[in-house]
């Protein structure tokens, strides 16, 4: 039974058919439980479905009453970015954003608590960004009390971590990036983002560029 069950949700993942995913475990906690395990899977089609799942299963339960069940669920993620779980929720932060973007009235707490549990910690740096610009304007006002630290991230010589910040300052309307920006504007490595089943290839130059386009003609 259990094999049939942990075929049936990779099935339901790869399809992203989330309606009849979110009804089978609704209906087989074992279900659930495999969803959970695939916030880890190497398999980048089933992690980011397994996100997407997650964060729609807890509004259905937000939706019906279940607020406190959500905000346990949450808590959970949180935990598993700790040194005290014995791992790292290399998704917890993608998963936490997921449910705040389609639960907005949870950004106070959880958007200020995301970016505290994981700006500082390399492992999580990563999906603290992509977090970020995910929440985009919905997380503009938890980020102004990072902004050292979020700053600092420039300093990190890597294009893909540059890409999903250079995405998330524009998303966000975070004005103080914008000279930091203009400094990596002619850098071309490719950079890959995830956005809402889809994974899009820029140039480095490309995110900084969409990024600043949003930044200044709102400055």
């Amino acid at each position: 039974m259990d094999k049939l069950i942990k075929q049936r949700v990779d099935d339901l993942l790869i399809k992203r058919d989330f309606e009849t995913l979110i009804v089978l475990c609704e209906r087989n906690r074992s279900a659930w439980q495999e969803v959970r395990y695939r916030l880890y899977s190497l398999d980048e089609r089933l992690r980011w479905a397994a996100i997407e799942a997650t964060a729609k299963l807890m509004e259905q339960w937000w939706k019906s009453g279940k607020e406190e069940k959500v905000r346990n669920h949450i808590r959970t993620l949180f935990w598993s970015m700790t040194d005290e779980s014995g791992g790292i929720g290399w998704s917890a932060p993608q998963a936490v954003a997921e449910i705040i973007a389609t639960i907005p009235e949870i950004i106070d707490p959880y958007g200020s608590m995301m970016i505290a549990h994981t700006i500082d910690e390399p492992p999580l740096i990563n999906g603290c960004l992509w977090a970020i610009g995910r929440l985009g304007r919905l997380i503009a006002g938890p980020i102004d009390s990072f902004q050292e630290q979020i700053l600092a991230v420039f300093q990190i010589d890597e294009a893909e971590t540059l890409g999903l910040l250079s995405r998330a300052m524009g998303e966000a309307g975070f004005y103080p990036a914008i000279p930091y920006l203009k400094k990596i504007s002619s850098r071309t490595e490719p950079v890959r983002v995830y956005i809402t089943g889809h994974f899009l290839v820029k140039p480095l130059s490309g995110w900084v560029e969409e990024a600043l386009s949003k930044l200044i003609t709102t400055y």
